[in-house]
């Protein structure tokens, strides 16, 4: 019998839309909860579907995701964007009385769910360092990997404050991870000004009084049965930080990791991204580097981490060294192009939920690859795209229309 794998998406992403091929591929069935007519939902390799209510989600009717777990009995949940990496981390300590803001009850989950939430995510004592831009910092630093020198930014005379100490350009991003705008490169105060006010006050919007009386209506109609939002972040620190501009390309070590143990990864570094200010890559250029991979190797077991993941970077052109951006908690977009770079994310990792010895894998030469549709976002007309292979789901044609759907058409002058 085939081990069960579930995916659950709370957020419309690109990412993880390629991920039920791959893992279909090696082995498992693949389920998904989600929403029925998000992206991911349209790959023709998922064999369990079970409908999800995103807003009724949010508002807290947590029972649907709770028995889905319960009766599919996945050996492993994997969350495919930040508000479901969030649910999962809540529901899998809810034994302890899982609250929100808005939440009035404790949420009730099943000692099975909750092992194989644990059993998915590796050790709950690391969520809040997985979280936060700043602990993890800190968590690679005490791990000897290089850190571009930040601090907290509690108000904006902070960020002000830290930028005339160490020069412009500066870069202010969001403390905790979530969607949508995360971080801005500032070469100016008027810039810093700007940057602030825009993420400060999306993060200000979950705290405000107009939230919090949704809240309280949405426990109202409930009877007072609603769990809360679980899937937002908790925070009671600052809510942005700030770092020294680090110039130098996007790189990133893509891995499955399993109770702390690192088993698989891909190292790739941006030959392009979409869009420029953001640094998505879009054209990657994947190799083999043991810097990047020792790192990663660290981090994974200091948070005793499970599931597919990625360590982003800097990477300094001149001196070729490494500087610590970020840990994601959840698959990265080269989560199912292990075969390509020469080491295949999932098969070792379904051998270790299987309690069997994994395929030995050989490293691939370097190659480059064009990642669909983010490479066509960048230039839909592009006739050469200097890739050696063009990340394009040909064999899932409905996921091919959905993707090129993303594609903006340009408007002729």
């Amino acid at each position: 019998m085939r081990p069960t794998i579930l995916l659950l998406a709370l957020a419309d992403r690109i990412t993880p839309s390629r991920l039920p091929h791959a893992l279909r591929d090696i082995g498992f069935d693949v389920g998904l909860l989600a929403e029925p007519d998000c992206l991911l939902a349209q790959s023709s390799y998922i064999d369990y579907r079970f409908p999800l209510s995103v807003a009724r989600v949010r508002m807290g009717f947590l029972a649907p995701v709770v028995r889905v777990i319960r009766e599919f009995t996945p050996r492993l949940v994997v969350p495919c964007d930040d508000h479901a990496v969030q649910l999962v981390q809540h529901l899998s300590v809810a034994h302890e009385g899982a609250r929100a803001p808005g939440g009035q009850l404790p949420v009730p989950v099943p000692p099975s769910v909750r092992e194989t939430l644990l059993r998915s995510l590796g050790d709950p004592r690391s969520y809040p360092t997985r979280n936060s831009r700043l602990r993890a910092r800190a968590a690679a630093a005490s791990l000897g990997i290089g850190v571009p020198e930040g601090a907290a930014v509690p108000h904006f005379q902070a960020a002000e404050s830290f930028a005339q100490q160490h020069g412009y350009p500066v870069v202010l991003k969001r403390e905790l991870h979530s969607p949508g705008p995360n971080v801005r490169i500032c070469g100016s105060l008027q810039e810093l000004r700007g940057a602030y006010a825009e993420l400060a006050s999306v993060q200000d919007y979950a705290h405000g009084l107009l939230n919090r009386a949704r809240y309280l209506a949405w426990s109202a109609m409930s009877l007072f049965r609603l769990a809360g939002d679980l899937c937002a972040t908790r925070q009671d620190g600052p809510q942005l930080m700030i770092e020294v501009f680090v110039p130098g390309r996007p790189a990133t070590y893509a891995f499955s990791a399993w109770s702390g143990r690192l088993l698989a990864g891909i190292a790739a570094v941006a030959e392009q991204t979409y869009p420029e200010s953001a640094g998505h890559t879009s054209l990657a250029r994947f190799t083999q580097d043991r810097v990047m991979a020792e790192a990663a190797r660290r981090m994974v077991g200091r948070l005793g981490f499970t599931g597919f993941g990625g360590v982003d970077f800097i990477r300094d052109p001149a001196t070729r060294k490494l500087w610590f951006s970020k840990f994601d908690p959840r698959p990265t977009p080269y989560s199912h192009l292990g075969r390509l770079a020469g080491g295949d994310l999932g098969m070792p990792l379904l051998a270790a939920v299987s309690g069997t010895t994994p395929v030995p894998q050989r490293p691939a030469k370097e190659t480059t690859v064009a990642l669909f549709p983010q490479d066509w976002m960048r230039d839909p007309d592009a006739a050469d795209r200097g890739a050696e292979h063009l990340d394009m789901p040909e064999d899932d044609p409905r996921l091919l229309v959905a993707l090129r759907a993303r594609i903006p058409r340009r408007i002729a002058a």
